[in-house]
């Protein structure tokens, strides 16, 4: 590792892409793993590109890339199906950033091509590490700083593999033994473990494999099939709905080192996976319908399409393939319980017979840009996750007939919806309701108020919503990142929501001028960000925010005041006000504001501070930046013992 950062050269200013270059097998991804968390401090956005060949093998190259775009862009909705980046806007964006990229296990230099292409650079002290078993890729894509990964001696190889084979750090001597027989070749030179005779190491394997429970035997093949390199979040919410303990599993799993977990990835040793595939083949060597599981494409279509009988169905996962129009009927798949269709684009209908199904409790229909409608969903379903994020062709949502207690999570960004439909409030379990970037969404049902369940709400980019309802009765339970649109106003009975901690107008609530009055105490608002909003003022009853932690109001060119009780905000740590050009007084502190720290008043117009100033006794950083018209400062300033930072530039 201490080599490698050498090569790295972390600090110097420019540009540059580092290859990592071994035998399969040898730790090239670990050694790369470790660096990356090393450094990723220091950098911008981080992110790590696992099993490129592979994702290419799975046709899922175009998800990675929309992946790495929107990790460092910061950017979910962000997708470019076109065979190159290729726009100027973007390719600046990324020129100007600090980045780190792991691009893990390349084979080809088309690869990085579709990944990086029109892209020319990236920003001052970016740094690219490109993990390869092909050092030709490495020098046909002009990287000269290359790492040749060196082998062990024998001795630390027999005793690296039985700890990764046998968790043992003390041998015995039949393992050392096994251990040498596996890892010794002719010359007595130590070859990664993939070169050793198939008998020999399958022997090992198949021990690890043979030691778990049925439960596990079963999440092993399901992680060797479809989830190797899948978030461990998203594997685990699969497997909860088809085993008795998922979470459980995994770890079991991890301690017996037949999987890992690396940047909350699920990682798999490729003999391993390969040893899961065939063990599925040799289930059936003939007949892929008879087989336990499908992982390659056209083999799945190809069964979903010829076979009515299909009531073992568990799980379809098609997400990404482009030519998918239709889905077959799975009317006799009695025991489907998820579908995931992420990326496929083309697919225009769903068959009626899924509100049916019981058991069904994920669909994944995001970024399903021609599908124009979804089935109704009854209250005997399971359904718990609806994910239509990017259906941009879908212009309906389907009235919920009755009440529904099992959904969970529904994510409607990015549809052409223009509105909810007013039975929204039958889904009384709803805890998370995403309508970020919601472009034509012009108004929420007035039963909104009734989601009793919700714990998140997302509204930022709805540029077209300009009220939001009343909310007619407490929501205790939404406490986390209600984030404005284009509002115009708030309703005036906000204070019910009395669990909210998070409230962010910032950017995007460019003509909310008042705030409405908060007629009851919000003990639990601790961020209040009204940044670049048309305010005026702010209420007097502000103070009833009893638990208000940061108030931000940069860049509200119509601020004229604050108000006058501004001093009650006893919880107050920072308070900033960055560009408010209009504001010229600075209210006085009549009580002892003692937990307010940071005041940032740079860019204002005042001319002065009260001398009641000297009430901040725990203030340590004062901004007074670009004051232009500040032409003195009181006399007891002095009395300010807690000042760390005093800015006048």
């Amino acid at each position: 590792m201490q080599e490698v950062l050498s090569l790295f050269q972390d600090g110097f200013p420019d540009f540059r892409m580092l290859g990592i270059w071994g035998m399969g097998g040898i730790g090239k991804t670990t050694l790369a793993d470790a660096i990356y968390h090393h450094v990723s401090n220091g950098f911008q956005r981080c992110c790590f590109l696992a099993n490129v060949r592979e994702q290419e093998e799975q046709r899922e190259l175009l998800k990675l890339r929309k992946e790495f775009l929107s990790t460092i862009l910061e950017d979910e909705n962000l997708y470019i199906s076109t065979p190159t980046i290729g726009s100027g806007f973007l390719t600046d964006r990324l020129s100007k950033k600090k980045v780190l990229i792991v691009c893990d296990d390349v084979s080809k230099l088309s690869q990085l091509e579709f990944l990086f292409g029109g892209i020319n650079r990236f920003g001052p002290g970016s740094r690219v590490i490109v993990t390869t078993r092909n050092k030709q890729v490495l020098v046909r894509c002009g990287i000269d700083l290359i790492y040749d990964v060196k082998e062990l001696d024998e001795d630390e190889s027999v005793q690296l593999f039985c700890q990764c084979a046998f968790k043992s750090n003390n041998p015995t001597e039949y393992q050392l033994k096994l251990s040498k027989m596996v890892l010794s070749v002719a010359n007595g030179n130590p070859l990664a473990i993939r070169l050793v005779p198939k008998q020999d190491i399958q022997e090992v394997l198949k021990w690890s494999f043979d030691g778990l429970d049925c439960e596990e035997k079963e999440m092993f093949l399901d992680i060797a099939c479809f989830f190797k390199g899948k978030h461990r979040d998203y594997v685990t919410s699969i497997m909860d709905a088809c085993y008795d303990s998922a979470h459980s599993g995994i770890e079991n799993l991890i301690d017996k080192s037949l999987i890992s977990v690396s940047q909350n990835q699920i990682a798999m040793h490729d003999l391993l996976q390969q040893m899961g595939w065939n063990i599925v083949r040799d289930e059936s060597p003939l007949k892929l319908e008879k087989r336990s599981r499908l992982w390659i494409p056209e083999d799945s279509y190809s069964v979903l399409s010829e076979n009515n009988d299909l009531v073992n169905l568990k799980i379809i996962r098609l997400d990404g393939s482009q030519n998918l129009v239709r889905i077959p009927d799975p009317s006799s798949a009695t025991n489907l319980e998820k579908i995931d269709l992420w990326g496929c684009s083309n697919l225009r209908e769903l068959p009626s017979s899924l509100q049916h199904l019981e058991k069904l409790s994920f669909l994944n229909f995001r970024s399903c840009k021609n599908l124009r409608s979804l089935p109704s969903f009854y209250k005997d379903t399971s359904l718990t996750e609806l994910d239509i994020r990017g259906c941009s062709n879908l212009y309906s949502f389907p009235e919920i007939m009755d009440t529904m207690e099992s959904l969970r999570h529904l994510y409607l960004s990015g549809t052409a919806l223009k509105e909810l439909p007013s039975s929204i409030e039958n889904l009384i379990g709803l805890k998370q309701l995403r309508l970020k970037n919601y472009k034509k969404l012009v108004c929420l049902s007035d039963s909104f108020y009734k989601l009793k369940s919700l714990k998140r709400f997302y509204l930022k980019g709805c540029s077209r919503l300009e009220t939001f309802p009343e909310i007619i009765d407490n929501m205790e339970m939404l406490r986390d990142d209600l984030k404005g649109s284009d509002l115009k106003e708030l309703p005036s009975s906000i204070d019910n929501l009395i669990s909210l901690v998070d409230l962010k107008l910032k950017n995007c609530c460019s003509r909310l001028e008042t705030f409405p009055e908060i007629m009851d105490t919000m003990e639990r608002l601790r961020r209040l960000d009204l940044d670049q909003t048309a305010l005026k003022e702010l209420p007097s009853s502000i103070d009833n925010l009893i638990g208000l932690e940061e108030l931000v109001l940069n860049n509200c060119e119509n601020l004229v005041c604050l108000p006058d009780n501004f001093y009650k905000l006893k919880s107050l740590k920072r308070l900033t006000l960055q560009d408010c050009s209009r504001l010229e007084i600075f209210p006085e502190i009549l009580e002892t504001m003692e937990r307010l720290r940071d005041l940032d008043l740079s860019g204002t117009a005042l001319k002065e501070l009260p001398s009641s100033v000297e009430n901040l006794i725990g203030l340590e950083y004062l901004i007074l930046e670009n004051c232009e018209n500040l032409v003195c400062l009181p006399d007891n300033f002095y009395k300010l013992k807690s000042l760390n930072i005093f800015d006048l530039e």
